[in-house]
């Protein structure tokens, strides 16, 4: 049987800095993904725009994560940001565009440099603490196999090794939307006709051939021939609605129905004028997921901690995003932060409640749906995935359970990794 100091399930934003951090802080770490390849949202979900990791003329997000964007944006010869620029309430502009596959190739080769063992097509298939450590069995291509491991940490997004391991989760009941991104190519947008779209948009949607949420997020806009799906060429720009894509069956349901919204927007737009030569060269291999689970955690965040900027004795980290909930019927509903507010991400929102030796990160951190909803963003969640493994690491310093180990140890060893804590 293989035995891991350190087990991590998920290697999107939060994942891949888990088992770096751990692994380069001496631990013995497994990193498990059901895809091919690491990035998450950035690859598989083709939402290349990690952010923000700076607030108020200031970077508050630092540590592995930047690292990576660092390391990447230079390998592609891209300018770094300013992070003395001013904040604007279009806080989704600091996200920062990088070059998917260099992220996932710089990412990998830093795991492999840290020791980390990278399992792929593999998911966790049961999980049981007994005798001090925990005993899982792992389904990859060939079947089970049995695994130990001393300290759990799930980033699987969606909570599912929280869920097998027995401790609570929460659902909402009704999801925000989830996003299909495709690359757009053939577009003359100086012979785009938006009145004709318009026309053509009313008469489709009549016939129940098209949704405006196939085309954007917003009614108002594709009325008037204004579709954020054309606009931002494929990326990031439409809603599928309804489904919670926490489980197998449910994430199957978004995956058909995404490249079927998809597939309707791309008849719809075909042979428009401007439009003729339209075609799909590249389509994300998975449906953007905003929101299914949270875990129950020793803490739950509320939106009030956030947009106050609560301080907190066990804070690990920062966040920095505004409330940022996407609904089917009101396509956006967003709330600044005020000037100058920076919340703080404390200890206990990582922790799933009653649990031993297991911890969360990601956006699935305890919190209620307006604080996860700008929680979830990609730098916070690498800021959370790199405090869950310094807390684990600590914990096998110390020999306390994960909860109990002091704040400020866990601070020390973020600051010496180079990552941004906050003071307490």
């Amino acid at each position: 049987m293989e035995r891991f100091d350190i087990a991590v399930f998920g290697a999107g934003p939060a994942g891949i800095c888990a088992a770096i951090q751990a692994a380069r802080g001496g631990a013995r770490t497994l990193l498990v993904e059901k895809n091919g390849c690491v990035g998450g949202a950035i690859s598989s979900a083709g939402v290349a725009v990690p952010g923000l990791f700076d607030a108020w003329g200031r970077q508050v997000i630092s540590g592995v994560g930047w690292e990576l964007v660092r390391k990447t944006l230079e390998a592609n010869g891209d300018p770094l940001p300013d992070f003395s620029r001013r904040m604007t309430g279009d806080f989704w502009r600091g996200q920062i565009p990088v070059n998917s596959f260099l992220f996932v190739a710089i990412a990998e080769e830093e795991l492999v440099r840290a020791g980390v063992t990278v399992r792929y097509h593999t998911m966790p298939g049961a999980a049981e603490f007994r005798d001090g450590a925990w005993k899982l069995s792992l389904c990859g291509k060939d079947g089970l196999s049995p695994l130990e491991a001393k300290i759990l940490i799930d980033c699987t997004g969606d909570a599912n090794l929280t869920r097998i391991a027995g401790y609570e989760v929460i659902e909402p009941a009704v999801c925000q939307p989830g996003t299909g991104s495709v690359c757009l190519s053939g577009c003359d947008p100086e012979k785009i006709d938006r009145a004709e779209l318009a026309a053509a948009y009313a008469e489709a949607s009549a016939k129940g051939e098209i949704s405006y949420t196939d085309l954007g997020w917003f009614k108002e806009p594709a009325v008037r021939g204004v579709f954020l799906f054309l606009d931002r060429g494929g990326a990031n720009g439409n809603h599928i609605c309804g489904i919670n894509a926490a489980d197998s069956p449910g994430k199957t349901r978004l995956e058909l129905e995404s490249r079927a919204s998809i597939l309707r927007a791309f008849r719809f737009f075909k042979g428009k004028k401007g439009l003729e030569h339209l075609t799909m060269t590249l389509i994300a291999p998975e449906c953007g997921v905003r929101e299914t689970r949270t875990i129950r955690g020793e803490y739950t965040m509320t939106a009030d901690d956030y947009t106050t900027g609560r301080q907190f004795p066990d804070a690990l980290c920062y966040s920095f995003y505004f409330i940022d909930l996407h609904d089917a019927e009101r396509g956006l509903i967003t709330r600044d932060l005020p000037e100058g507010v920076l919340p703080q991400v404390p200890r206990g929102i990582l922790v799933p409640a009653g649990s031993r030796n297991f911890l969360a990160a990601g956006r699935i951190v305890s919190s209620d749906r307006e604080a996860n909803s700008a929680l979830r963003i990609q730098a916070t969640c690498m800021a959370t995935g790199q405090a869950a493994a310094a807390n684990a690491l600590a914990a096998l310093e110390t020999g306390m359970e994960v909860r109990e180990v002091p704040a400020a140890r866990i601070r020390e060893l973020l600051a010496v990794s180079g990552a941004i804590v906050p003071p307490v």
